[in-house]
């Protein structure tokens, strides 16, 4: 290994579809992190880890943080999820608070009110480059941000491109230069800390936001229950929560239409997660309250987010 190899954590933080997973996902080159259209998409933490021959990063991508102000994220899920975010601030080597290129929301100003204190480097990524009619046009925003925040770096992005010009690599390598002298930690070919288990639920759980869409209220999960491989196959079984009868059937559609939709593509990214012909059934089942109940939630895999 390099002697001169650097090693460290990086936490991904900002409001609800700021695009953090989107970019996690860019720079690991797989899929960890499930992304749609919808705010608070991603519910736990997750690590993704970055490696080549100078360095390994990993990446914590965290929920969007969200104001509590509002009723209707006052259940127990939603404190869950601004805990899990806040908490990953602890113990890292610098963090990338995101925004997006259309400039300064309410939400990310509560965001930055939770960067209060914090004692590492924060590098503010200016995301979505692709919004605006010339990038000449994030020149006011990066001035505007100087002065509300003492950043380490601003870096503007389009963590969507794949071309030469959308400036990832000049943020790993402003990254890289808050790392410290360290050799790697994980394995060179291991790319997160999740099981598969826990990433086919995920991958469920986004084919639900993504084929119904804002009709689908939050208050849905993804339990696996059956996960076998064997013979180049995997069987799997897996329950979706929802709290009431009428989410039930919106799931499962017209002559069960809409779930096998879920089914399908869900199949085919588990396909390409594991690289094996996938067997997979899907199961609506109906728990009223778990979203503002512990003990579900607990479950359901938020146990760390829980403590």
């Amino acid at each position: 290994m390099n002697k001169d190899f650097k090693f460290g954590f990086v936490t991904i933080i900002g409001k609800p579809n700021a695009g953090k997973s989107t970019l996690m996902n860019r720079i690991i080159g797989q899929k960890i992190s499930i992304t749609s259209h919808r705010p608070q998409t991603t519910r736990h933490r997750i690590l993704g880890i970055h490696t080549d021959d100078n360095k390994q990063i990993v990446f914590v991508d965290t929920p969007g943080i969200h104001s509590v102000a509002k009723k209707s994220n006052r259940k127990t899920i939603n404190k869950v999820i601004n805990k899990t975010a806040i908490s990953s601030i602890d113990g890292v080597d610098a963090v990338c608070f995101m925004i997006t290129a259309t400039g300064w929301t309410e939400g990310d100003k509560h965001v930055l009110q939770a960067l209060e204190g914090c004692n590492v480097p924060v590098i503010l990524v200016i995301n979505k480059l692709d919004k605006l009619k010339s990038v000449n046009e994030v020149l006011p925003l990066i001035a505007e941000s100087a002065e509300m925040y003492n950043f380490a770096e601003i870096v503007p992005i389009c963590a969507i491109a794949k071309s030469g010009n959308d400036n990832v690599e000049r943020l790993m390598e402003v990254l890289t230069s808050y790392l410290p002298d360290e050799q790697a930690g994980f394995d060179e070919d291991q790319i997160t800390d999740r099981s598969y288990r826990f990433l086919v639920s995920e991958l469920v759980r986004e084919q639900l936001f993504r084929r119904l869409g804002d009709e689908l209220p939050y208050a849905t999960a993804v339990e696996v229950t059956d996960f076998q491989l064997a013979d180049g196959k995997a069987q799997i079984g897996a329950d979706i929560w929802v709290e009431k009868d009428s989410h039930k059937a919106m799931v499962i559609g017209k002559g069960g239409e809409s779930l096998k939709n879920i089914g399908t593509y869900a199949r085919k990214n588990c396909e390409t997660l594991l690289d094996k012909k996938v067997f997979l059934e899907l199961f609506v089942k109906v728990r009223s309250g778990w979203s503002d109940n512990a003990r579900d939630l607990y479950s359901l895999g938020y146990d760390e987010d829980l403590k």
